[in-house]
């Protein structure tokens, strides 16, 4: 088990960022043609889930909720970023939304068949990432998969890019540390694949059907 942490003071600051550049972050996001190979994999990704909602935490822009939708799931949208939740729900017309920390989920046990965090841990420290994934393992029914987008090789750190010059905290993970720290929440780890995007990599992670009561 992970002990629970308070929310990280740093996620205001994140927050604040995302909010200062929402329609510029969702033009740069909403579409899978920057992304290649990223359609499939959620495609595929679905396809393997039980019958159930999906959820797709750190939502944006709001792309793979969109296609979740459109696959005929139920798609719920989570953000920690009121103005760019607000504005994605609108523009997609899903009346499922709910502003919230990933550290500290507000939804109840066991009521999501798929959790899709793409790019979003990663703006967590190591010990708030290791709890927002026990957050995931709990609200997923047993059997119910996540879909976790991740990056590689880098250096932990407050950044800046060209594309989106807000400052937004990093977390890199080599993939098979990622995965350890997966299995260490009680997530069993059924895919672990390099992507073809530059430094990124996706953990596919399971909450088992069988669960130990002790």
């Amino acid at each position: 088990m992970t002990a629970a942490l308070a929310a990280w003071p740093g996620t205001e600051r994140v927050r604040q960022s995302y909010a200062s550049l929402v329609e510029h972050y969702t033009a740069l996001t909403f579409s899978y043609g920057r992304f290649p190979g990223l359609q499939q994999e959620v495609e595929a990704f679905l396809a393997l889930l039980p019958v159930g909602p999906v959820l797709d935490l750190g939502c944006g822009a709001g792309r793979d909720a969109h296609l979740t939708a459109q696959s005929g799931r139920t798609a719920i949208l989570a953000d920690v970023t009121l103005e760019l939740l607000s504005a994605t729900a609108a523009r997609l017309g899903i009346p499922r939304a709910v502003c919230g920390d990933a550290v500290a989920l507000p939804f109840r046990d066991g009521c999501f068949a798929g959790v899709i965090a793409s790019g979003v841990l990663l703006h967590l420290p190591k010990p708030y990432t290791r709890t927002a994934l026990a957050s995931v393992r709990r609200t997923l029914v047993p059997g119910g998969r996540a879909l976790i987008s991740m990056k590689h090789g880098g250096q932990d750190g407050w950044r800046t890019t060209e594309e989106f010059p807000a400052p937004r905290w990093f977390t890199y993970y080599e993939p098979d540390e990622f995965a350890e720290v997966c299995r260490a929440v009680g997530l069993g780890v059924t895919h672990l694949d390099m992507s073809t995007r530059k430094d990124w990599f996706t953990v596919t992670a399971e909450r088992p059907r069988l669960e130990s009561s002790g």
